[in-house]
């Protein structure tokens, strides 16, 4: 599961990703979630960014599903602690 941390009003980003991705879910003008991953690349960036879902847990889903963003595989550490998915806020 995806861990997330409130980091700015409606902006969270994710704390688990071991793999040298970044992601976040932002919330957009229509209030809509909104998942991106990206990675840094040798030429830039390399991003995949959601539509807009009506709930955080949709943008988490669609974060997780992501297979390979820059040719990598998009890796998340693994807890079993039951600890909340936002972990704090600001």
């Amino acid at each position: 599961m995806l861990k997330l941390k409130l980091v700015g009003k409606d902006f969270y980003k994710a704390t688990n990703i071991v793999s040298e991705h970044t992601a976040f879910i932002d919330r957009d003008m229509l209030g809509d979630y909104r998942g991106t991953v990206e990675i840094e690349t040798k030429d830039g960036f390399d991003a995949e960014e959601s539509e807009g879902y009506a709930t955080i847990e949709e943008a988490v889903d669609w974060i997780e599903r992501r297979m390979s963003i820059g040719g990598q595989p998009v890796i998340m550490a693994t807890n079993f602690d039951n600890s909340p998915m936002i972990e704090e806020t600001v």
